[in-house]
């Protein structure tokens, strides 16, 4: 991982310069087979904009695939925005889980990225008598949280 890690950050180091940027990357693992990028600095041209970060997570997904023959997760991250996002759909779907499992009710989040959705997914996945599915297509896809069939035994 050492190694994959090294890849990302002289790749994005390489687009920074082309973008005449001068930030500071922390690179991290993120999950079994996931990096997390973080640019770190006044970003002119990289405003905390999703579409910008979105394409540059496509390229370096692509560049790793192409290294490594694997689909490697990548999250590119500006100034800790989505690590901050992270936290906060955390603590609302635990929420959200326990109104599941208290009201015995199904909920249906808003549409969000994938990458939220997985959040959301690893979260709560060992949540005891909720489980999770993604519904939808393009960008209406959304996560749908129900109780277990059985409330879970105490």
């Amino acid at each position: 991982m050492d190694e994959l890690r090294r890849n990302a950050e002289s790749f994005v180091r390489r687009l920074l310069e082309i973008l005449e940027e001068d930030a500071t990357l922390e690179v991290e693992d993120d999950g079994e087979e996931g990096l997390y990028v973080n640019l770190v600095g006044n970003l002119f041209s990289l405003p905390e904009e999703r579409p910008v970060l979105t394409a540059i997570e496509h390229l370096l997904r692509g560049a790793l695939r192409r290294q490594t023959g694997r689909e490697i997760e990548v999250v590119v991250d500006a100034n800790g925005a989505v690590k901050r996002r992270r936290a906060e759909l955390i603590r609302f779907v635990l929420g959200k889980a326990e109104e599941v499992v208290r009201d015995r009710k199904t909920i249906r989040l808003n549409a969000m990225p994938a990458h939220e959705r997985r959040t959301v997914h690893v979260a709560l996945a060992n949540f005891p008598g909720v489980k999770t599915y993604s519904v939808g297509s393009g960008e209406g896809r959304r996560v749908v949280m129900e109780p277990m069939e059985k409330p879970p035994s105490t």
